[in-house]
């Protein structure tokens, strides 16, 4: 069970550059050991979020703090290098004329000797990179120079470490293992940590919970679960996944009826009998299939490997998104038979 001392605090907290608004006062708690992320799209306010709890960016209005330890407020801003936190940026910067091993050392001038060697032979075992201790940074690939960026914030032991977008400059499927090789990383050494993305499998991949970010505040912050099958808004659903919304009517206590009939939910609505809806309808839910009494038509078709991304039209003119094996060898403007196979609704007021 998680440690329930709380790590980091934002309490109603805005920030401006120069008269604009970046963060329109927003609230979090993260509890100590626990990985969150911030996650949206670009010029959001997670980068800016980032740098105000790092101790760089001016508070306009509310309070951070850290582990119960106001650092952050319009009166009050504690030094970055006096706040107990680590950092890791995109670009890595790491001393070119330092090894692994020094590079990783370098922040511990202050701790004894023997204590300052078993740091370092723990964390280069920790990121599985101690037999390249004696290496050089252009030695190194890039997914190994971000191993050392992280174990070199680690290295001092941070009450908090943040990592803003480190992962950006690799490539999709490394992005994705680095993601998870750090988390793990990260909980074996019980350090709290804060993650700014745009990608949402990085933060799938990486954190505990999730803060998604629209037009500096936070639109949900919850389990990457709850994220991706009990979005709060529209924006978080089509943010996390791709996907089209499709106009339905609730036709009972537990029933809605749809172009592709209907659905039982177990979604908690407050809209009656008759009431129109909105529900979110993702690629993976729409099937394939000969027998189906409903039919679309085939406007586009996109290579995805094992599997077609299909674009089809309903008889209401509604465009939904349709994975389908790539064996099939459908053409443009065929008819397909098609259903809907959703085990959880993703369902919103209409006026959403």
């Amino acid at each position: 069970m998680m440690n329930s001392i709380t790590s980091l605090s934002l309490e109603n907290l805005s920030l401006q550059y120069g008269q604009k608004t970046i963060i329109d006062s927003i609230n979090l708690e993260m509890t100590t050991r626990e990985l969150g992320c911030l996650l949206g799209p670009s010029g959001c306010g997670k980068s800016t979020l980032l740098r105000a709890i790092a101790g760089f960016q001016r508070v306009v209005t509310g309070q951070i703090r850290l582990h119960n330890k106001l650092v952050s407020a319009p009166h009050l801003s504690i030094r970055p290098q006096l706040r107990d936190i680590g950092m890791v940026f995109q670009d890595i910067a790491l001393f070119p004329h330092l090894t692994v091993e020094q590079n990783i050392s370098f922040g511990l001038q202050r701790f004894p000797d023997p204590e300052r060697k078993k740091r370092v032979t723990d964390l280069l075992e920790l990121i599985s990179l101690d037999r390249l201790k004696m290496r050089y940074p252009h030695e190194l690939s890039g997914g190994q120079q971000q191993r050392v960026a992280l174990a070199r914030a680690m290295a001092p032991n941070p009450e908090l470490l943040l990592l803003d977008e480190p992962f950006s400059g690799l490539d999709t499927e490394l992005r994705g293992r680095l993601a998870s090789e750090v988390r793990q990383i990260l909980k074996q050494d019980n350090i709290s940590a804060l993650l700014v993305t745009h990608d949402q499998r990085e933060a799938f991949d990486f954190a505990d919970r999730i803060a998604v970010l629209q037009d500096g505040q936070i639109a949900q912050w919850d389990t990457p679960y709850k994220i991706f099958y009990q979005p709060k808004t529209p924006f978080v659903a089509h943010f996390v996944g791709a996907g089209q919304m499709l106009e339905a009517t609730i036709s009972g206590p537990q029933k809605l009826i749809c172009p592709l009939g209907e659905l039982n939910h177990r979604v908690q609505l407050k809209e009656t009998v008759g009431s129109l809806v909105k529900l979110f309808v993702r690629p993976d839910d729409l099937v394939f299939d000969d027998t189906s009494v409903h039919e679309a038509i085939l406007l586009a078709k996109h290579f995805r490997g094992a599997h077609y991304l299909y674009d089809v039209k309903l008889s209401n003119g509604s465009v939904l998104g349709c994975m389908v094996p790539s064996h099939y060898d459908h053409t443009i403007g065929q008819a397909l038979g098609i259903r809907l196979d959703v085990e959880h609704l993703v369902i919103f007021p209409y006026e959403q």
